[in-house]
């Protein structure tokens, strides 16, 4: 799990996070969003789920960028090895969000 804030109104980031998130994939995925919880999350490949969170915090927004691990049998022992090489956490969604929100972000 990874975390940011969002020196932002929550509705704001949400909003966008909701309409943004996942969208630049270069592989398919299939994407569900609740925006009253406010999450997004998105099933890729046979073995990835990723989700993004957005809370409400007294500086803006927290934003908690989440990978499952959603592989069975032996493949789902070997995944968690490739997911920690590759896994990016949130610092280009929050950079994307406060460019597009004209605020800062820190990574918490």
């Amino acid at each position: 799990m990874h975390q940011g804030l969002v020196h932002a109104p929550l509705p704001q980031v949400r909003d966008l996070v909701l309409s943004t998130a996942f969208s630049a994939s270069a592989t398919p995925l299939r994407v569900r969003k609740d925006a009253a919880q406010g999450w997004i999350e998105a099933r890729g490949q046979w073995w990835w789920c990723g989700r993004v969170e957005v809370h409400e915090h007294a500086a803006g927004a927290r934003v908690v960028y989440r990978i499952y691990n959603v592989a069975t049998g032996l493949a789902g022992r070997l995944v968690p090895v490739t997911v920690a090489r590759g896994h990016r956490g949130p610092g280009p969604l929050l950079a994307e969000l406060g460019e597009r929100l004209g605020c800062r972000t820190e990574l918490l």
